[in-house]
């Protein structure tokens, strides 16, 4: 879903500035204009309210106190604070949680290197690594379904993660058997069966014998302490990671934050709305030429403010379905593809 314009923008000529202007998906056009329709709806019924139904009746006066009213009240400065501030942290927290999305290369290269295959035959290599690719995917499954809605959409329970033949039943069974309530996150049990593969198949170097000298153990294991030590510190980090992600979603902006900032923004437009209309209606070329010199003069900063409130709204929560949100089915068919590549090259190979 993200909008990728580095190609367009890659050199800064006048052409690439217009076709970056002027692109629909993801843009400032696409976001604002249903606000920048209905507020220009509504500047020109309040124009022909009082052109063509109160002007030189007697209700006139009132409808005059009214844009009175509101024709000196300061919003603009209040408001550019306000949504200057809630960029601010909506951004903040957009760019910390891109930055916990962490990459399973690093694990699955240092697997791979660790790995020591004369340990095991042929059959068990093969299935031990396609066990951690696995294994990894369902870690990301796991988490993005805990965080965005079309993930959800693709795996609503583990049954249908079943049904794809990225868990096997028993797996599912342990899932379901667990503990944990079945809203609470699952994403770190796939980590938990990765520690336990490899422990399980680990041989220390050295061993006690009954004389209580140290000697040297006989018995290969699938990677020394030291790599061993390396390899779970690698995935505790990943994990740590995508952790901070649901970290971000739990604790989200205070609503009372986003509440004000949205109805304040709205609230100064349509008093914009009347402020102008007071400015057509004591001016003494009240018309047509005077209302539409007033909406381009004020047309530009109310639409300022309106774009960055779409923003905040659009970046508050990065996994969803807007334009430019975060594309987590492609992050899990990119980290299947890669870890495939990476452990299980054969089985790419017969694939292609």
């Amino acid at each position: 879903m993200t909008v990728n314009y580095s190609l367009d923008a890659a050199t800064a000529s006048a052409w690439a500035v217009i076709v970056v202007i002027f692109k629909w998906k993801g843009s400032l056009w696409k976001l604002i204009w249903r606000e920048a329709l209905g507020w220009t709806i509504l500047m020109a019924v309040l124009y022909s309210v009082y052109v063509y139904g109160l002007k030189g009746t007697e209700h006139e006066q009132y409808y005059k106190t009214l844009f009175d009213l509101t024709k000196d009240v300061p919003m603009d400065g209040t408001l550019m604070f306000l949504i200057s501030y809630m960029i601010f942290n909506c951004l903040t927290r957009w760019l910390e949680t891109f930055r916990c999305l962490g990459w399973p290369e690093n694990v699955a290269l240092m697997f791979k290197q660790h790995f020591n295959k004369e340990a095991f035959t042929r059959h068990e290599q093969k299935l031990i690594n396609q066990t951690v690719a696995r294994y990894l995917t369902v870690f990301y499954i796991l988490l993005f379904r805990d965080v965005s809605s079309d993930v959800r959409d693709m795996f609503p329970t583990f049954d249908d993660m079943a049904d794809s033949g990225i868990l096997t039943p028993d797996e599912v069974h342990v899932l379901k058997s667990s503990r944990l309530d079945r809203h609470s996150p699952h994403y770190w049990i796939p980590i938990d069966w990765i520690v336990t593969l490899i422990r399980t198949r680990y041989e220390p170097t050295h061993l006690i014998n009954k004389h209580g000298q140290r000697v040297r153990n006989r018995k290969m294991g699938i990677m020394t302490e030291m790599e061993y030590l390396k390899f779970i510190n690698e995935l505790n980090k990943l994990r740590g990671k995508l952790g901070d992600v649901l970290s971000y979603d739990w604790v989200p902006l205070p609503l009372a934050l986003f509440q004000s900032l949205t109805i304040f923004c709205y609230g100064v437009l349509i008093v914009n709305c009347f402020q102008m209309q007071a400015r057509i209606i004591t001016s003494n070329t009240s018309g047509l030429s005077e209302m539409f010199v007033e909406c381009m003069s004020t047309l530009p900063l109310s639409m300022i403010h309106l774009a960055y409130l779409r923003i905040s709204q659009v970046i508050v929560n990065p996994f969803g379905r807007d334009d430019d949100d975060f594309e987590t089915q492609y992050l899990i068919d990119r980290h299947i593809q890669v870890l495939n590549e990476i452990l299980c090259p054969e089985e790419t190979k017969k694939r292609r």
